[in-house]
């Protein structure tokens, strides 16, 4: 299992500048596909929520680039999470895609196509220009010549971590007498207090990635340390067992009123956005909506928890910067991606609630951005647990799969061993052999 934890402050010696210039080098040199970079202009594409933490600290990198590079002209471009799942290695293929983007961590995405020769490899870029990443937060960087994520050859970048909890509402915690849960029974009380009050409990985006992360938690709740390193490293048998429990719970949840039936339809934006407008007293997603709730966390109405007993959350560190093989301005790239890692960027980040992994933390002083970082800490000091990465890492298209068969639990058109079974037969069909 791979563990977040906040990495030492990024080292500034005078061999700097003599590591640029050869980290230029380096990068030329893996440019034969695309030519001799121009140092013109910096294609940079991302997919973050306008305005969440990372998209305020990403727009101050692009300024503080701008800065330092007036000549260059900077082409920016907002995606979305879901463009680049699904269509990734035909934009890395493409001659006219970016310099640098944010891309989706993992065996199934980053690693795929780093397996296919797609990213470039920035291995010496990072040693060569004193990068300090020899941490486990940015081993969802590395991978392997099987595309396995964790080891190998550096492929990408991040400069924060993520977590999934529980976000809820205080004032309808405090209408009826609730405080924040310390186990799954008191969790699933205060569920069915607010059935019996005719209050639907969880914003739930089946048709999306809330409910694949709501399973995995049920999951989490029965794995040991054994059993996650079984399912997301190869490392031993995997217990399908522990997968059905988590979606019996999780069908028993849709059938005592604590899950709707009709998201299935409800994408995590507007689930997200149904939360925030008050309509459900909770959603369990992740730190990368702090943005959205930096204001309802400063004005008491909403708070966070982890979800009660286990010590595992869904989490790593986060989405990683990669610079594609076919880039037409990598030099340019790699500066990009060293100011996302200064102080001013990686300060800011946490002052609006996300999750530095280069902050100093004496300077986060916001309420969203304390509340975030404490939680943080607990999952990071959890005694056999922590971060548990996410379910679909493992192989290519098993979050689809994860999302269709979580759906299929809420519709009532699949078992638990039937949507369990039909997991199980993506991950062993993509699984090295």
């Amino acid at each position: 299992m791979f563990r977040t934890t906040p990495w030492r402050r990024v080292r500034r010696t005078a061999a700097i500048a003599t590591a640029v210039a050869l980290s230029a080098a380096a990068l030329t040199a893996c440019s034969s596909s695309s030519g001799a970079e121009d140092g013109q202009t910096l294609k940079v594409w991302w997919y973050e929520a306008q305005g969440n933490a990372l998209d305020v600290s990403w727009n101050k990198a692009l300024e503080i680039f701008k800065e330092k590079h007036p000549d260059v002209d900077v082409e920016f471009e907002l995606k979305t999470f879901e463009q680049i799942q699904k269509s990734g290695q035909l934009i890395l293929q493409s001659n006219d895609g970016p310099d640098v983007l944010e891309y989706n961590k993992g065996n199934a995405t980053a690693g795929q196509v780093a397996q296919a020769g797609l990213l470039t490899d920035l291995s010496d870029v990072a040693h060569e220009r004193g990068w300090d990443l020899d941490n486990t937060a940015q081993n969802v960087g590395l991978y392997s010549d099987e595309g396995l994520m964790g080891s190998g050859k550096r492929y990408g970048v991040t400069n924060y971590g993520e977590f999934v909890g529980v976000w809820y509402n205080r004032e309808l915690f405090e209408q009826f007498n609730l405080t924040e849960p310390k186990s799954l029974d008191e969790f699933e009380d205060i569920l069915q207090t607010f059935v019996d009050n005719g209050i639907t409990p969880l914003s739930l985006g089946s048709s999306d990635y809330f409910g694949v992360h709501l399973l995995y938690e049920l999951a989490l709740e029965s794995m040991s340390a054994e059993d996650l390193a079984a399912y997301q490293q190869f490392d031993g048998a995997v217990d399908w067992d522990i997968w059905v429990k988590a979606a019996t719970t999780y069908q028993e949840w849709v059938d005592k009123g604590y899950i709707s039936t009709d998201s299935t339809g409800i994408t995590a934006q507007d689930a997200g956005n149904a939360f925030i407008a008050g309509t459900f007293p909770m959603m369990f997603t992740g730190t990368w909506w702090s943005g959205d709730l930096a204001d309802p966390v400063e004005d008491g109405t909403v708070g966070q928890f982890l979800f009660p007993g286990t010590s595992y959350a869904p989490g790593s560190g986060g989405n990683i910067w990669v610079i594609p093989a076919k880039a037409k301005n990598k030099t340019l790239a790699a500066d990009f991606i060293e100011i996302t890692q200064s102080d001013e960027v990686q300060d800011l980040l946490g002052e609006n609630g996300g999750l530095p992994v280069n902050a100093d933390r004496s300077k986060i002083t916001s309420p969203i951005g304390q509340l975030e970082l404490g939680l943080f800490d607990q999952v990071l000091a959890a005694p056999d647990g922590g971060l548990a990465l996410y379910p679909d890492f493992p192989v290519p298209g098993l979050y689809d799969v994860l999302v269709a068969q979580s759906s299929d639990l809420v519709q009532g058109n699949a078992s638990p061993r039937q949507a369990v079974d039909a997991i199980r037969a993506a991950y062993e069909q993509g699984a090295p052999q």
